[in-house]
């Protein structure tokens, strides 16, 4: 029997490895998110303080991205990795400890809240980097698949191992289950061994830095893209945490029930692309990111002109499918097209432009539907999603980038190899 294309990363050690760890850590993110408002409301915290805890890990990530990308292209990358999951495990513990001896305060929240955003802004682009580091060229949007695969079932299934930890045995548990996969996911990576990159002379982090955005924005198909990401998000960032209850329970006058089944078709949808998107060959990978996203765009539109429950789940399902489809081929063409001495900082500068608009994009998505109602502004965002997408399909400079060039993927010096299993998988 052929295994889905998908799953063929999976057969390389040190990728497999690595997967293991971080999609049970990403299923203990999950549940350590259902209890953290919960936590906060039981010290006696008002939605405002909730709002902050929130504010902090995401500022904090975003602050500290930039640096995370150069540390990235100057130390082994799989030991920054240790270090997020080793800093993640020992602050998410002591927050359980304090929790269950009545000793938490909503100040130590907050500190975690910091230190987790700072471990992630470090993961994220030491991860990105990795994963072309650990399986062959031919696979890497196999490879990115798989890790899109991962963290989807661990946001399906971790919400709700969350909800009833958290009813059942109270947030402090929910907390060391939480700490518990981020030190499985250090002991697991523990016994990978991936190539040692000869590391090239830095003058400086700034330096560095300042190499990073020169590079990008030397390559048309490189800054291009990155701006499209950074502002056709506008469109998504507010999504599912203000306009899709606010359309459940003004346009489709549902309940809770209503909002799970739609946020649950998203997943599926994200589900369905890793299997799909790994299967593809196209000699034009970037001409198909953008179909993607247009067919993200069309299924916003969608919803806003056809608010009903059943069509509405479906929509959000094809959405699933756009949005993760173009991203693991972006993924793909970055560890392709980039030289991997920069890929953690081109990483970063991928992610902090994604990034950007999370922390006023619900503000915005709120003005929105005071003013054009919930499915109202479905419909507006999904034309701006449609607009910028069919400009991308049509005119922008990644369309020509052909998948079988490999220009950076040429071995830097090894000094040593940790991949048992070759590389024709």
């Amino acid at each position: 029997m052929r295994w889905p294309q998908v799953f063929a990363p999976l057969r390389h050690r040190d990728f497999r490895l690595l997967w293991t760890g971080q999609t049970v850590s990403s299923f203990g993110n999950s549940v350590r998110g259902v209890a953290i408002p919960f936590q906060i409301l039981a010290l006696g915290g008002s939605p405002l303080q909730l709002g902050i805890a929130v504010a902090l890990n995401t500022a904090t990530s975003i602050v500290f991205l930039l640096l995370g990308g150069a540390i990235a292209d100057r130390l082994p990358r799989r030991g920054l990795i240790l270090a997020s999951d080793a800093l993640g495990g020992s602050v998410v513990a002591t927050i359980a400890a304090l929790s269950a001896i009545g000793q938490l305060r909503i100040e130590h929240v907050y500190m975690g809240s910091v230190a987790l955003g700072a471990a992630d802004a470090f993961l994220g682009p030491a991860y990105s980097a990795i994963i072309s580091e650990l399986v062959p060229g031919e696979i890497l949007r196999a490879g990115n698949a798989a890790r899109l695969l991962g963290r989807s079932l661990a946001r399906i299934v971790g919400p709700t191992a969350g909800g009833v930890i958290v009813v059942l045995v109270g947030p402090a548990s929910a907390f060391g289950i939480d700490a518990i996969t981020f030190f499985f996911s250090f002991a697991t990576l523990q016994f990978a061994k991936p190539p040692r990159l000869a590391q090239a002379a830095h003058a400086s982090i700034l330096r560095d830095i300042r190499e990073g955005f020169g590079y990008v924005f030397s390559v048309p198909w490189l800054w291009t893209t990155v701006v499209y990401f950074m502002v056709v998000n506008i469109a998504y960032v507010g999504q599912s945490g203000v306009i899709t209850p606010l359309l459940v329970r003004d346009s489709l006058h549902g309940d809770a029930g209503t909002y799970g089944a739609i946020t649950s078709g998203y997943g599926v949808g994200t589900i369905v692309a890793s299997f799909f998107v790994a299967q593809i060959t196209t000699r034009r990978p970037g001409r198909l990111m953008y179909a993607f996203e247009l067919l993200a765009g069309v299924s916003v539109l969608g919803i806003g002109l056809l608010p009903n429950p059943p069509t509405v789940v479906a929509l959000m399902a094809l959405m699933g499918v756009g949005l993760s489809s173009s991203t693991v081929i972006w993924q793909a063409l970055l560890q392709r097209q980039v030289p991997r001495r920069m890929l953690g900082r081109i990483s970063s500068i991928d992610l902090l432009g994604n990034s950007l608009i999370n922390p006023v994009g619900p503000i915005a998505a709120a003005a929105l539907v005071v003013s054009l109602g919930p499915a109202g502004t479905f419909a507006v965002t999904g034309v701006y999603a449609v607009v910028l997408a069919s400009i991308g399909l049509l005119a922008s400079p990644v369309r020509r980038l052909n998948e079988s060039e490999q220009i950076h993927l040429q071995p830097m010096a090894l000094e040593s190899s940790g991949d048992d299993e070759g590389s024709g998988g």
